[in-house]
Formats: C-alpha cells, structure tokens, sequence
C-alpha cells in the first residue's frame, strides 16, 4: 500500500508514529511526502525517516517533490497543507482583531480567508488524484477541514473524508471521568466542523449524559476543553459543546483575552517553530538527530499545552501537557482509524465530515460532522433525525457562510464572498464584511475578485 501525504509540516512525525503502529495491518510499503517548500520537505523527510528506522517501521519514507509523481498510484492520501504558510494564518488572524471581530485561524473571518486560499489548491490536487490515482481515499485534515470537503464533494468526483479530532478527544475525556473504556462509549454527536454538540453519551445502552452534567465541573478538571464553559450554560442546554463554541457562546470573552494576550494563535506558533525547524535542518546535515528530536519533543508539548489557553483565559503556561508525544492518539490515530476500517472493509463508528444524506433534517447533502459507520465503501452517517433549535440556530446561518465561501473561491465571487461573512454570525455586517474582503484580497495577493 502506497501513501501519499500533502504537506510534510511539523505534525508529519506524529502521523508517522500512528502510521509505524499500524503498518503491519495497512500492509503499508511506502509513505511519500510532498510539500511545496523543498527546504521542509527534505528536512522532514529525512527527520522523519531516522524516528521510522529508530521504531523498525515496515515502510520506507521519501520525500517527492512532483506532485503528479507523488499521488500516482497511490491507496490514500492525507492532506495537511497550510496554503500561505504561517504567514499566510497570521494575517488571517489579524485582519478581524483589527475590525472588532475574533481572529481565530477556522473560525469566522480567519476560516474564511484560509479556504479562499485553499479550496483552489485542494481541488487541483483532488484533480490530480482523479487521474492518477482514482481508487485513493483522501482523508482530509486541511482546515478549515468541513468546509474543504464541502468544496471537495460539490466540485470532484475524489473520494474524501474530512475529519478532526476534537469530538475524539471529548470521548477520551468522557470516559476518563465515567471510569470505563473508551470503545464503551457512544457519543450521539452532530453539528459542523468546529461546531458541535453531544446530545447522549451511551454507555452499554445507558444515556450517562444526564450524570457527566451534574458532574460537569470533574469535566472541566479533566479536560482543558470545556474549562472555559459555564456549568450553567452547559445545564441550561442539555449538551456538551465542542470547545470551538467558546468562540460563539463567549465572543466578546475571547476577543478581549486575545487582544490582551499581545498576539495571535499564529504568531505565537511561528515564535516556537522558527527555532525548532531550525534544529531541525542542523540534525538532516548532520545527520545526529538527538538535539532535533529533544526540541521537536520540547515544542510539541509546548503546542500542547498552550493550545486555547489565551483564548480561553487560562494564561499561557509553558510546562508539558504530560502525555507521551508519540504514543498518544489524536488526529493521527483517526486518521488511521478510518484507514484501516477502509482496508479492512470492517464497519467502525468514527465521527467524520461527510454528506449528511438526509441523517440531520434539513441539511440535505450538506457536509456535516457527525458519526458515521466506516468500511470499504466510505463512511455512511447515522441518522440523527431533528437537532434542537439552539443549535440549529448556529447551524443554519454558519453552513450558509460555508456554501457561500464554496461558491466565492471557486467562482472568484467578490459578492458571494461577501455575502459569506455577512452571513457568519461573528460578523453579521455588511462594511464590516467588505473592509476585511478588501484588505484579505489586498494582503494575500488574491486576483479575480472584483466588486
């Protein structure tokens, strides 16, 4: 089996781990990175390729630097690109801090602009993989990664799978606190990428939701996820919330703490990669990767445990998160999840980003986040008939943004594009909207979008 993986960025070597776990059973020969940044990709590649030999990986790993040549023939493809780089994410975050409006890199404005960037260049390489390889699966985790597989379902016929793992990590939480294994748990699940809610948690066919609710603040000491969230919020609902809701339910909170906080998410990330690409690069010289390996350890569990804190008031703590780097399972571990139940042709319920198909009422084929049964032939979603009208009450105005950022950066739409964040509910201003599009098109270089 052949994989290919766009984008060799500095969570490669985690994959790579999930990937050297499972390669026995994938019947995995070769890994192929691909990145239009030949320093990185040469870098990560051979980083890469030292930690797969140091576990005895049953694969070999090369870099590639033709895409054609490196999604021919492949069986699955993984997609993490970041069109714009980090540059590209920083400018993303600012434009709307600037306006009054949250800056956060998939959410709002800051997702916008990116899958402007972006949906051009995932469906060049969903057309590529058409040709050459047309049996792959393409697992997506390019962000915004619901709406990069909206855009990937209405406009090619590739076989993709967008998935996050945020409702991963709430499950993990969850039966952490319920004290039982996390295979017993079953999370009725719905919403968008980056906005969803569980409605029951089902533990050998017990709802357990109503216990995890008056229990909610051991939630919180357990998962940094919902430590943001009021207990009253959560009660008054009747569902956990995905820790994105933060930025909805919270909005003027999460503004003010990132404008106190000096910085963007995105500035903040480039301050602790620069230095360690740079470890990096001195280990593929040398060919001595014990100092690269020891930063690459230090700042990934920096990444870690920094993750949402400035947004969310916790402070900016620096200290590890305490798990172990390469043995954990998170986006990693569903992306071989859903690998292997596809090679397997076995029936797993994961939750993923798929059509709906009519398993959430009034959603049509909108592409939604929710559980599904994966097997050989894809990932079929569980009905979920009716959603509760809070929720709905995000849904609807944050999918017509989504349908409408598909049709702007395909069409080169300025009046889509705007009616888009007009839409969005972090934004819901029309000079609001058309001063941050002006600027956007004007910082990243965008051609063909004219009022």
């Amino acid at each position: 089996m052949k994989l290919t993986v766009l984008g060799a960025g500095i969570r490669t070597p985690l994959l790579l781990s999930g990937l050297a776990r499972r390669a026995e059973a994938l019947g995995l020969e070769e890994v192929v990175l691909h990145d239009c940044d030949l320093g990185r990709l040469e870098t990560m590649a051979a980083f890469g390729g030292g930690l797969c030999e140091e576990w005895g990986a049953a694969f070999r790993v090369r870099a590639e630097t033709d895409s054609e040549a490196a999604l021919e023939g492949a069986d699955f493809v993984f997609s993490a690109i970041r069109v714009g780089g980090e540059a590209g994410r920083i400018i993303d975050e600012q434009v709307p801090l600037r306006h009054g409006i949250i800056g956060q890199e998939t959410t709002g404005p800051g997702g916008f602009a990116m899958a402007l960037r972006t949906i051009p260049v995932m469906i060049d390489y969903a057309r590529t993989i058409e040709r050459v390889a047309p049996h792959a699966w393409l697992i997506n985790f390019t962000n915004p990664a619901g709406l990069i597989t909206q855009a990937l379902k209405k406009h090619t016929e590739v076989k993709v799978i967008g998935i996050c793992d945020t409702p991963t990590a709430m499950k993990r939480t969850i039966a952490r606190v319920l004290g039982v294994p996390g295979d017993d748990v079953g999370l009725d699940y719905f919403g968008l990428n980056h906005l969803g809610w569980v409605r029951r948690v089902l533990v050998n066919g017990a709802d357990r939701l109503p216990e995890l609710l008056d229990r909610f603040e051991e939630l919180q000491t357990a998962g940094a996820e919902w430590a943001p969230f009021d207990p009253g919020l959560v009660r008054d609902i009747e569902m956990l919330p995905n820790e994105y809701l933060y930025y909805f339910y919270y909005r003027e909170q999460a503004l003010e703490h990132i404008r106190r906080s000096g910085n963007t998410r995105g500035q903040q990330l480039e301050t602790l990669n620069r230095p360690l690409w740079e470890e990096l690069s001195k280990g593929a010289s040398s060919g001595d990767w014990a100092q690269a390996r020891a930063a690459y350890e230090l700042a990934m569990s920096t990444r870690r445990s920094t993750y949402m804190a400035r947004e969310s008031g916790r402070g900016d703590p620096d200290a590890s998160s305490g798990e172990e780097l390469f043995e954990g399972e998170g986006y990693e571990g569903l992306a071989m999840a859903v690998m292997t139940s596809i090679r397997a042709q076995s029936s797993v319920p994961l939750i993923v980003n798929v059509p709906a198909n009519g398993a959430v009422a009034g959603f049509a084929d909108d592409v939604l986040e929710l559980p599904c049964l994966v097997d050989g032939n894809g990932a079929t979603p569980l009905a979920a008939g009716a959603v509760p009208s809070t929720a709905r009450a995000l849904m609807e105005p944050v999918k017509t943004y989504e349908r409408l950022t598909v049709e702007a950066a395909v069409a080169r739409s300025y009046s889509a594009a705007t009616q888009a964040l007009v839409a969005h509910p972090l934004v819901g201003s029309y000079r609001l909207a058309t001063a941050m599009l002006d600027e956007y098109l004007s910082r990243h270089g965008l051609l063909g979008f004219s009022p």
